[in-house]
């Protein structure tokens, strides 16, 4: 289970990546969304759009949008440069992996939401809201549907006749898998950026029923792991149905990912459900981007 879920991690990292565009039509205009959002969060506020974009730009995002979306792999990698680096430090031959594996899982994927924020000449910035959707298990019970709700921003740049992208940044993350036919409904809320001190509280709500038993794990990860470590805790949820936890922060400043997970016990001790939500929680570094503008102003 823990390499199938942090396969699932890395996709909607790449992925995301890859999906600049959905707009075609009205490249300089956001699409609502047409479906709830599963987060439980409002995405961040939008900057003031950007009222031009270059004909040629907005063609490679519809391009790279058409082969993300059906999974056509050698046309999505044509929207990285050879330089590419994610802001985990993925590479592009990374990106050619993680697609694969989303054609195994058969990951459905929808761009919901686009937006140019910035767009030169030879340079543009975009934030992406995209969608994933996919079956999973958890250990013995009934296949259950995974659904990850991804905003990243991601920086281009003009090469030859085409754009590439050569860097990009999370913004925000929710996803839920929910397992089981009486799987809990629960609230995870996460510090707004990753604290100075050494660690930071995360709070779980669940709407409990007075004759079941719930246990709760919960636990935290670099933002694009190759496995899942055990969680942090593991306990009994309390009878007010709110549990808070002290998680220890990494001593890099990096973002990290807050997962929780709640099993629900029939008074037979049966698994009857189970939900599990992840948050993205910013780091204190800045993006890679953000340092490359500050040496550049510094050179300057």
């Amino acid at each position: 289970m823990k390499s199938v879920l942090a396969a699932g991690v890395g996709l909607s990292v790449v992925v995301l990546s890859l999906s600049l565009g959905c707009n075609r039509s009205e490249p300089a205009k956001s699409s609502p969304s047409t479906q709830s959002p599963s987060s439980d969060e409002e995405s961040p506020p939008d900057q003031p759009r950007v009222t031009s974009i270059p004909q040629d730009l907005q063609k490679d995002i519809d391009a790279l949008t058409h082969a993300v979306e059906t999974l056509d792999i050698p046309q999505a990698l044509t929207g990285y440069a050879d330089d590419y680096t994610s802001g985990t430090g993925r590479s592009k031959d990374g990106v050619r992996e993680v697609l694969t594996k989303l054609q195994e899982g058969h990951v459905r994927i929808a761009v919901e939401k686009t937006e140019v924020e910035e767009a030169t000449a030879d340079k543009a910035k975009l934030k992406t809201q995209i969608r994933l959707r996919y079956k999973d298990t958890f250990r013995d019970m009934a296949e259950g549907e995974v659904i990850v709700t991804d905003i990243l921003r991601h920086f281009l740049r003009k090469e030859s006749e085409h754009w590439k992208i050569y860097t990009d940044e999370r913004i925000s993350t929710y996803r839920e898998g929910r397992f089981g036919e009486q799987s809990p409904n629960i609230r995870l809320e996460v510090p707004a950026k990753l604290p100075t001190d050494a660690s930071y509280p995360v709070t779980v709500s669940v709407q409990r029923e007075g004759d079941k038993n719930y246990q709760v794990m919960v636990g935290h990860y670099p933002e694009d792991p190759e496995f899942l470590p055990p969680p942090d805790v593991v306990t009994e949820l309390p009878e007010n149905g709110v549990l808070t936890a002290d998680l220890p922060r990494n001593q890099n400043g990096e973002s990290e990912m807050v997962r929780i997970t709640v099993i629900v016990e029939d008074q037979q001790g049966n698994w009857v459900g189970t939900t599990t939500v992840s948050k993205f929680v910013p780091g204190l570094r800045p993006s890679k981007e953000s340092e490359e503008n500050e040496e550049d102003e510094a050179v300057i």
